[in-house]
């Protein structure tokens, strides 16, 4: 492979690591409540939705908005070290 498709792949590792970790929860997953009687309510009826969820897309994070610092952290000297990194956190997943 040649260093630019090294490039290349490190930079979308790094996008793709950085967008991943971006998502992750943070919280504890809540313990569920103890289950009730199956008698003691009815079903409920589903709830429409009545309205579209909007989503402002210039907050959602892009490959680009981490091109830069891929660039900056990801060099040609520490590029192996950088990829075995990544792949090791995403692994770990």
């Amino acid at each position: 492979m040649t260093l630019t498709t090294h490039l290349v792949r490190s930079a979308a590792m790094a996008a793709c690591l950085v967008g991943a970790l971006a998502c992750e929860k943070t919280e504890a997953p809540s313990t569920p409540a103890p289950a009730e009687p199956a008698a003691a309510k009815a079903p409920e009826a589903p709830t429409p939705i009545t309205a579209a969820i909007q989503v402002d897309m210039e907050t959602v994070p892009a490959e680009e908005d981490f091109e830069d610092e891929a660039e900056a952290a990801i060099t040609p000297a520490n590029l192996e070290k950088q990829l075995d990194a990544m792949e090791k956190e995403i692994l770990a997943e």
